[in-house]
């Protein structure tokens, strides 16, 4: 049952008198309200946990740190090794120390 008391306005006295693209509208439009509060919330703490947040920044920089330093631990590794190759190469390369460098792993070392 319907009533029309103004023009532009309907009121129905239950919930399934109202028509189906009506309450479509009207869970959609609460459902995208709900999305934007989230998606400005979000927004807007993490704006303000990345502003004010010196320790997780430090340590990003000390994780850095670190793994350059290891890097370079790796690196100086690899170029001796070439190093010992070449000198290996250089000379009679049938010989055992020879071999043995031409056929071990860098984990071997």
């Amino acid at each position: 049952m319907t009533r029309q008391e103004y023009a532009q306005f309907t009121l129905y006295d239950a919930e399934t008198a109202i028509p189906r693209y009506q309450r479509a509208w009207v869970w959609g439009t609460a459902a995208l309200a709900i999305l934007c509060c989230g998606a400005a919330a979000g927004w807007l703490l993490g704006g303000l946990l990345a502003a004010h947040s010196p320790v997780g920044a430090d340590r990003w920089a000390v994780d850095k740190a670190a793994l350059l330093v290891q890097q370079k631990a790796a690196n100086e590794q690899l170029r001796e090794r070439i190093a010992g190759l070449e000198q290996a190469l250089a000379g009679d390369v049938c010989a055992p120390s020879v071999l043995k460098a031409l056929t071990s792993d860098v984990g071997d070392r």
